[in-house]
């Protein structure tokens, strides 16, 4: 009892994924900055590395202004609830072999709620605000929503379909010999192009363009809230990345020694260099390219994403029945 409850507080569980997400962030804003002709952040702590902590213990200080209009409730707890979706969703992704934290039979489809959850808060959050900003941000928000989100879910259920498993333990399993990525490349690149609209990475950056409605959804949120805020965002990456590693690049698996401490150690290493890789793809992507339109985004994964999300679902499933 005591190990589960280390598991899931400590590692791989809540401060092993925050310090994840805070690693992530430096890599992200240093990767971003070396690609435009930057130096990014420099000062606190190693090459900069410990910014993102810093960034966030200054916000956590700094005044939480609530808007007359706003509805504090949803302000108090809102953040909150949405920082809990990524931490609880990483508990079921597989990091030191095939085991989870916490895992039971379907838990693929209680993933697929906690990505569609954390879409729900941020509308949520937006509408709180009552502000001009934030309702244009969440009317952009549920358009993309609604686009990206049945290619994102085909990419999932077609890697489950193809195990023959709906929780990611299973799906990890089944891929000790071939990863998944092997037979659906393509539902691969749109679960990645998919959790980047997710993510609201550019180019899928519209809800919360600063060009044109100022901070987006986060308009009206400070402090606390707003470090918060910030903070899921990274969790987030973490969790989608680690779905991503799971679903298609074999979890944590690879060749380990037979002593089972040296194998944990083993399959940790693989998950994190497989994380990676998922992440500097993401970062690479979204520095190079341009924000689209809403409609484009709309196209995209309406006419583009969702009929190849399709048409690898059947291969698929013809591939199983072969």
């Amino acid at each position: 009892m005591l190990s589960e409850v280390v598991e899931a507080l400590v590692f791989p569980g809540f401060l092993f994924t925050l310090g994840l997400g805070f690693l992530f962030e430096w890599i992200e804003r240093k990767i971003g900055a070396h690609m435009q002709g930057r130096i990014g952040p420099l000062v606190t702590g190693p090459h900069g590395i410990l910014q993102p902590i810093a960034d966030f213990l200054k916000l956590l200080y700094k005044e939480e202004i609530v808007p007359t209009f706003g509805d504090v409730t949803i302000y108090k707890i809102g953040p909150v609830l949405y920082f809990l979706a990524p931490i609880l969703g990483m508990l079921f992704v597989p990091v030191m072999g095939t085991r989870a934290v916490a895992t039971f039979d379907l838990d693929v489809l209680f993933v697929i709620f906690l990505l569609a959850f954390s879409a729900l808060m941020v509308v949520i959050l937006s509408f709180a605000s009552e502000s001009s900003y934030t309702i244009v941000a969440s009317g952009r928000l549920v358009l993309q929503y609604v686009s990206y989100e049945i290619p994102l879910v085909i990419a999932v259920i077609t890697a489950a379909v193809f195990s023959g498993a709906l929780s990611l333990a299973g799906v990890v399993q089944t891929q000790s010999n071939v990863w998944n990525v092997v037979y659906m490349p393509f539902s691969f690149i749109v679960y990645i192009v998919a959790l980047m609209a997710e993510l609201e990475k550019p180019p899928f950056d519209i809800p919360s363009a600063k060009t044109e409605i100022v901070a987006g959804w986060l308009t009206e949120f400070s402090g606390r809230s707003l470090a918060f805020l910030k903070l899921t965002k990274e969790v987030s990456l973490i969790f989608g990345g680690g779905l991503a590693v799971a679903l298609f690049l074999g979890g944590p698996l690879g060749p380990v020694p037979a002593d089972p401490l040296l194998a944990s150690v083993a399959y940790t290493v693989y998950f994190l260099a497989k994380l990676l890789a998922v992440g500097l793809l993401i970062f690479i992507l979204r520095t190079a390219m341009a924000r689209l339109m809403i409609a484009q985004v709309a196209d995209l994964f309406w006419k583009i994403l969702t009929p190849l999300a399709l048409a690898q679902l059947a291969f698929v499933i013809l591939l199983r029945g072969v």
